[in-house]
């Protein structure tokens, strides 16, 4: 063989042998079985923000992991700031501290945190929003099957069981129940863009607005229930505030409102909002202040109510269903407003509700 030949082969081995040698590219995204440990579980969320995701973590069936200390301040877990999808399997995360800290935080416009049945509990942020979970910074939360419940924001800090502020916010057949706010928003408060369906948000009180819901920016929801929530102030199952939205299916019932001087006790509609609600009843709602309606209180601002009864709400003063304030209330389809206490609607009439 040619010497020409064998130094060809001799420069095609050496740069097999330097490809040979190169590291392996680094893993794009993890699966992980987290063993039944809060330890265990920061590590795999800290495993899987190193990495760009989308990641998977797998937790034990049926396990409560308890977190008796914070990972960092504020937070009883690391704060998520990548892509991960977190399969619940029934388990449960839990605060069991006299320290206060919250559950979970998602922060940035990289972070993607997705919880599927999986519930999350007794969390306490005494000085920024989200008792149980905050999403900030343009960050997407996403619940499926989840359960947010008995969680606690402080004074000053909005959204009893969860803050949403800035990127999306979506609950698919969830339940945000017994969550407490001392300011607004007791189960949830969302300014950005909200998507809520085949969900429950029940039992939640705030100090101040939004005894449910208080939501800004965006809102869908269809087939979902807001029940049973309480305010001292405005909107006790929801309060929306420069709020585009559309409640379609739905059911607002049994919620309150005014302890401390408030109104609304189903709906307050407040300044530059835009509300539609189609097939939704308004139904046994109270308000005991002056601010009156039981149902829907629509201030400066524009409420659609079509096919939708508004029906056997209770006010301590008139009306009873809609006060208007400044603002346009349109009823169309087959909406009624009857049977409310006391009276109908002020002032009256409002399309077709009469006293």
């Amino acid at each position: 063989m040619s010497k020409v030949k064998l130094a060809a082969l001799a420069g095609a081995a050496g740069a097999l042998a330097t490809l040979i040698a190169l590291p392996a590219p680094a893993q794009a995204h993890i699966q992980l079985f987290v063993p039944c440990s809060a330890t265990a579980l920061r590590n795999a969320i800290n495993q899987a923000n190193s990495l760009p995701g989308p990641d998977t973590l797998f937790l034990t069936p049926g396990c409560t992991y308890t977190l008796t200390a914070p990972d960092n301040p504020g937070n009883g877990l690391p704060k998520v700031t990548s892509d991960i999808n977190v399969i619940g399997n029934g388990s449960t995360i839990r605060r069991q501290s006299a320290t206060a800290f919250r559950i979970l935080q998602a922060t940035g416009t990289g972070a993607r945190l997705t919880l599927n049945n999986l519930t999350i509990s007794e969390g306490h942020s005494p000085a920024s929003g989200g008792g149980g979970i905050s999403a900030i910074g343009g960050a997407a939360l996403t619940l499926n099957s989840a359960t947010v419940t008995k969680n606690r924001s402080g004074i000053g800090s909005e959204g009893g069981g969860i803050s949403h502020g800035g990127g999306t916010l979506t609950l698919r057949n969830s339940t945000i129940s017994y969550n407490i706010s001392e300011d607004n928003g007791g189960g949830v408060f969302s300014n950005g863009t909200t998507s809520i369906s085949g969900s429950t948000i029940t039992g939640n009180t705030a100090r101040n607005d939004g005894g449910g819901l208080d939501g800004r920016g965006t809102l869908t929801m269809t087939n979902s229930n807001i029940t049973d929530n309480g305010t001292r102030l405005d909107g006790g199952g929801i309060l929306s505030f420069n709020l585009t939205g559309t409640i379609t299916g739905s059911l607002i019932r049994g919620n309150t409102s005014g302890q401390d001087g408030g109104a609304g006790g189903g709906i307050m509609n407040r300044v530059g909002s835009n509300l539609t609600l189609l097939r939704t009843p308004v139904f046994a709602n109270r308000s005991f202040s002056d601010g009156g309606a039981g149902g829907i209180v629509n201030l400066d601002a524009t409420l659609t109510i079509r096919d939708s009864p508004v029906t056997r709400n209770y006010s301590r003063v008139a009306p009873g269903g809609i006060r208007n304030d400044g603002g346009t209330v349109n009823l169309t389809g087959t909406t009624t407003v009857t049977d409310n206490v006391f009276t109908n609607c002020a002032p009256t009439p409002i399309g077709t509700c009469t006293d």
